[in-house]
């Protein structure tokens, strides 16, 4: 197989911070479903073994300046999969002449992308496009120039990647206000909660988005979702289902790119996952749900062979209420709507298996 470089966004979700010598930055090394200058399309899953090969090597992924073997700049502290693409956090070491350069370019955004150095392993060509099954990744470099069309700056605003941090009871009670004065003592190196004294990489955690421009100022962060609950931080139900309604116009919205509220909701989408719930942006319609019970009462009989399907009339039949179901959502949709209420999800969910067994039983 033939060897490779692919230079794709920086996307930095750049806080590029210091730590004892050393600097570090976060980004996408790789984007899903996106197809490069050499008619490639890189596919989820295409990093697994390659990352796996390196963890239980026990070594570290190389970090270059654009894809020079001698231009070492330190390593990659941590690369993974996301819905979105190969995502990765980098540490310069700033020991080094050229860490030092390179961090200083990086903070002024001279610094265009990232790149990867890697070997195709398996692909599959379909309507001539090569997507890329799997790959070995050699080496992930900061370069100048990025070669793809997708991959130039975007202003330095930053996505707080998915902390998984632990869910606070259901009932929790949220003020926003006071989480953030909250999250102000608990990220700072005396517990009071002063600017000077707060370390920010530590606060963004508890935030969806930050503008890393102005990272040291409490107002650059927006969408909090966690509050210090006895001593550890912690995701508030109440505020992950406020920020998503906020992401989704409520409350007038939140004033941040498009691009960033799709990040943002796919990390929302993990903690609503945790809570066993649907995100709002994701809840089917009423139709599809009508589709959905048709179908689950077709598998139902090829399972278990509890229906008599014999014919199209059974076929009519079972559909016919069914479609009785539907009028019965409706109707109790509008109710809803007309007292403004909102049924959760997952009573919902409940309705429509409670639903179902009663087409079951009706045959």
């Amino acid at each position: 197989m033939e060897e490779k470089v692919k230079t794709t966004p920086l996307e930095i979700k750049l806080k590029v911070s210091e730590d004892e010598n050393k600097a570090y930055f976060e980004g996408y090394g790789a984007v899903f479903g996106n197809i490069d200058a050499y008619g490639d399309m890189i596919v989820k899953g295409a990093f697994k073994k390659t990352l796996e090969k390196w963890e239980q090597s026990g070594k570290k992924i190389p970090l270059l300046y654009q894809h020079h073997p001698s231009e070492i700049l330190g390593v990659i502290t941590k690369a993974y999969e996301d819905d979105y693409g190969l995502y990765i956090i980098g540490e310069i070491n700033l020991n080094t002449s050229k860490g030092q350069e390179v961090y200083s370019l990086l903070k002024q955004g001279a610094l265009q992308g990232l790149s990867i150095g890697y070997e195709v392993k398996q692909y599959e060509t379909v309507n001539g496009i090569r997507k890329l099954l799997e790959v070995e990744l050699w080496e992930i470099s900061l370069v100048t120039f990025p070669a793809n069309e997708l991959a130039e700056v975007v202003k330095v605003k930053a996505v707080v990647p998915y902390q998984d941090l632990p869910l606070a009871p259901r009932d929790t009670p949220w003020d926003a206000n006071k989480a953030r004065q909250n999250i102000a003592k608990w990220a700072s190196s005396d517990g009071s909660g002063d600017k000077d004294k707060v370390d920010f990489n530590k606060y963004k955690k508890a935030f969806l988005w930050y503008d890393a421009e102005n990272p040291e100022n409490f107002g650059s962060y927006k969408l909090p979702i966690a509050d210090v609950i006895n001593g550890t931080l912690k995701a508030v139900p109440r505020a992950i289902f406020a920020a998503g309604a906020v992401l989704e116009g409520a409350r007038g919205g939140v004033n941040i790119p498009d691009t960033d509220k799709d990040k943002i909701k796919r990390v929302l989408e993990k903690y609503y996952a945790k809570l066993d719930m649907t995100p709002p942006w994701k809840n089917i319609s009423l139709q599809d749900e009508h589709d959905i019970l048709f179908a689950k009462a077709l598998l139902e009989n090829k399972r278990n062979k509890s229906l008599p399907i014999n014919s199209i009339e059974d076929l009519k039949q079972i559909k016919q209420i069914v479609d009785e179901t539907l009028t019965a959502f409706e109707e109790i949709e509008t109710k809803e709507q007309e007292t403004k209420q909102v049924e959760t999800e997952e009573n919902k969910q409940d309705e429509i298996l409670k639903k179902l067994d009663e087409i079951l039983k009706r045959f």
